[in-house]
């Protein structure tokens, strides 16, 4: 990836920003309907959900969405950068050990967070380690 385009805030923000829309349909069926959690991303989990992992889940993924919108708005915000860094790395080690260890989910289920939770990481790690935020 070109290096100006990495540190590019607008493309940053933009990125960020369709990220977190793309998880909140997860709020809402977290609260609403937690068996198409179950069904769309731990379809190898034998019981259905529990409703109160529905509403944690749903919560997790606003709180989330709120830090990577925050970043979006202010994309040179070294906090912010540590924060989201933290956020995307408990969500990729997530799918992975639900994926890899617990076998809960399947390897089409899984790669949208892989693909997601994974760039995102590297983006905001490449631009923490760039040492031009404040």
């Amino acid at each position: 990836m070109d290096a100006s385009l990495i540190h590019n805030d607008k493309y940053f923000s933009y990125w960020l920003t369709f990220v977190a829309l793309f998880r909140g349909f997860s709020i809402v069926t977290g609260y609403i309907r937690p068996q198409i959690i179950t069904k769309n991303v731990y379809s190898k989990k034998k019981e259905p959900l529990d409703p109160l992992f529905g509403r944690m889940f749903a919560n997790w993924t606003g709180g989330s969405i709120c830090a990577c919108l925050i970043l979006a708005l202010y994309p040179q915000s070294l906090p912010m950068h540590y924060m989201n860094l933290c956020a995307f790395a408990i969500a990729l080690g997530h799918a992975l050990l639900e994926f890899g260890y617990f076998k809960t989910m399947s390897f089409v289920n899984a790669s949208p967070m892989f693909f997601f939770a994974g760039s995102s990481l590297a983006w905001v790690m490449s631009r923490i380690m760039s040492g031009k935020l404040m």
